[in-house]
């Protein structure tokens, strides 16, 4: 796919970010929004605007093909600030209400998981359904992988569903071993995935890293 590139996101991608992102994680928005998963796009929408108006794009990146948007992967380090807890609370409260934002906040914080700090966390790893099996994950991976090395990482790590069978494969064949395997009961009964495998890569580090 010679027109396939991945660039850091801008606002302009937060549609198409935010269409990836709830198609591709579907069973996880349900489980979190229920009956107002109708709310889903909109959310995540809102949740990467506010986001960028406070610069915190830095690790979002998307892969672009021929002009459109067609996946996207985001990068965290340890050290980056943390985003302020109120504006995406107030989003969740806003559209699903008092309890409805509760529970949505509550569920989606079962996902989150810490990284060291020799390491970057990769996340919301998603491509658009009708480009899947194209190399397109490869190549947010790569890309991923070539921005931590600039970070000086020495390691990119990743939680993944136990049952995802494709991505596994996709991460073993690019070098990802598994690093621990963690059973969260709570995630099971509510999110339906209670076994998860964090898997890592070691990276060379650049000489000339900060």
């Amino acid at each position: 796919m010679s027109d396939l590139r991945v660039r850091p996101a801008t606002r302009d991608d937060l549609e198409a970010i935010a269409e990836i992102l709830v198609e591709g994680f579907a069973d996880k928005f349900l489980a979190a929004f229920g009956r107002r998963m109708d709310c889903a796009h909109r959310i995540v929408f809102r949740t990467l605007s506010t986001e960028a108006e406070g610069h915190r794009l830095g690790g979002l990146f998307v892969a672009d093909y021929g002009g459109r948007v067609v996946g996207t992967i985001a990068l965290r380090r340890r050290e980056d600030p943390e985003a302020p807890f109120w504006p995406a609370t107030a989003i969740l409260f806003e559209e699903l209400g008092l309890l409805g934002g509760l529970r949505a906040l509550f569920y989606l914080s079962l996902l989150d998981q810490p990284c060291r700090r020799n390491e970057a966390y990769i996340s919301d790893v998603a491509v658009a359904a009708p480009m899947r099996r194209q190399g397109i994950g490869t190549a947010l991976l790569l890309k991923a992988e070539e921005v931590a090395r600039g970070w000086g990482k020495h390691a990119v790590v990743l939680d993944v569903s136990a049952r995802n069978e494709p991505a596994i494969r996709l991460y073993r064949h690019l070098g990802y071993r598994q690093e621990r395997r963690r059973t969260a009961l709570l995630a099971g009964l509510l999110l339906g995935e209670a076994c998860w495998l964090r898997l890592r890569k070691e990276l060379p580090v650049r000489s000339d890293a900060p």
